[in-house]
């Protein structure tokens, strides 16, 4: 059995990024950067102000104090949005808007609570000295400085920067097709009322609102039977697809055909990960398709689908990181695990007035337990090698969101 993290390597490797696409900012929240934003203007493009204020010469000012304020007369007023330069004379002070541009012969704001806000003339009380208050040109950005690198999934904030960038489109990669198909005899779609020892297909719904989240395109393929035919019937109906996902069928049951129908239409790298829950994890290809094959159990599909088709769909995208950060925590009862395994415990976070956060197991382990995946915030991360964890232990969380 290979280790979690050398089955991430092992199928990142194997991926090549996307071929690339413009697309307006509008449409651009959680794709994948492409090539680097860059700015062809000052961001700011002018000095502007910081507070609303007075817009003064620091030399007017700078022997200000509240006992012994520094009068000067308001020679107008600027707003945010003016579009006219300003001249500020000696001697005078200007009232001005936050985002107003400063006017020449300017370099200090003192904002107004530094003053008593006089409208004819104005007394200073104290003043921070030369350049208080006043965002420079460019501050920000300068022309060709990077606003947002490549690689990086774009947030509000990112899109943020591109506009202040003066960027209406951006190069992104196409999203991955991702084919889901979920195999078992037992298994019927939802909307439909099961009978007597059948259940409804609850892995392709979590697979396909996971694979969008991750920015991929999922195309279901349906329900194939615990029969090879079946089988191979569903996954050619995948052509087309960057990546496919199967669920069940990948371990040693008498039923579990799916290892070898992929192993007759492409290869199977490996099929066992060590780690619980989902040990049964194939890897392989079908036509030259990458095909990840996750185990049947609700919980340990979707986790497995977080270790490593998640990645895959993001680095597909060109993701410099493919991977969540995970972050430390403090854990807030015991838990005991097998310790051959890399263990992945369903957890929610906690109150706590320590610096880290707190963190605990939520109900149920068992691998069909959903009501506890629902719950989680986070999957503790708990490696080979470690039997018993105990309380107040610092653990590693992996965020589920």
């Amino acid at each position: 059995m290979e280790s979690v993290a050398t089955t991430q390597s092992r199928i990142l490797e194997a991926l090549t990024p996307l071929r690339r696409e413009r697309v307006p900012l509008a449409q651009a929240l959680g794709r994948v950067l492409a090539t680097p934003v860059t700015t062809g203007r000052p961001v700011p493009a002018f000095a502007n102000s910081a507070m609303d204020g007075f817009a003064v010469r620091e030399g007017d000012v700078r022997d200000a104090t509240i006992s012994r304020p520094v009068l000067l007369p308001v020679d107008g007023a600027i707003a945010a949005g003016c579009t006219e330069p300003a001249l500020l004379r000696p001697g005078t002070a200007q009232r001005i808007a936050t985002g107003a541009p400063l006017p020449d012969g300017a370099d200090t704001v003192v904002p107004d609570e530094q003053t008593d806000r006089g409208s004819d003339i104005v007394a200073i009380h104290t003043c921070a000295g030369p350049g208080a208050f006043v965002r420079p040109a460019g501050h920000d950005m300068t022309p060709g400085a990077v606003a947002v690198m490549a690689g990086r999934r774009l947030r509000p904030g990112d899109l943020a920067a591109c506009a202040a960038a003066g960027v209406s489109g951006v190069e992104v990669a196409r999203r991955p097709r991702v084919a889901v198909l979920s195999t078992g005899a037992e298994l019927v779609p939802l909307g439909t009322e099961p009978r007597f020892g059948q259940v409804i297909d609850s892995n392709s719904v979590a697979l396909i609102a996971a694979i969008s989240d991750a920015g991929g395109v999922a195309i279901p393929l349906g329900i194939a039977g615990d029969t090879p035919e079946a089988i191979r019937n569903g996954l050619r109906t995948a052509a087309g697809c960057d990546l496919i996902l199967s669920s069940a069928g990948v371990s040693v049951g008498e039923h579990d055909h799916v290892r070898n129908v992929v192993a007759d239409m492409g290869s199977i790298d490996l099929w066992r990960v060590s780690m619980r829950p989902g040990k049964p994890v194939a890897v392989g290809n079908v036509g030259g398709t990458p095909f990840l094959g996750l185990p049947g159990n609700p919980v340990s599909s979707y986790v497995t689908f977080e270790l490593f088709a998640r990645p895959a769909i993001l680095a597909l995208q060109g993701a410099a990181d493919p991977h969540r950060r995970r972050f430390a925590a403090r854990l807030t009862e015991d838990v005991i695990v097998p310790s051959h395994l890399e263990t992945y415990i369903r957890a929610a976070f906690t109150p706590s007035d320590e610096a880290l956060p707190a963190v605990r197991p939520t109900d149920s382990q068992d691998s069909s337990a959903l009501k506890s995946l629902a719950r989680a915030d986070g999957l503790i991360v708990i490696p080979a090698g470690s039997a018993e964890v105990k309380t107040g232990s610092v653990v590693q969380v992996l965020p589920l969101q």
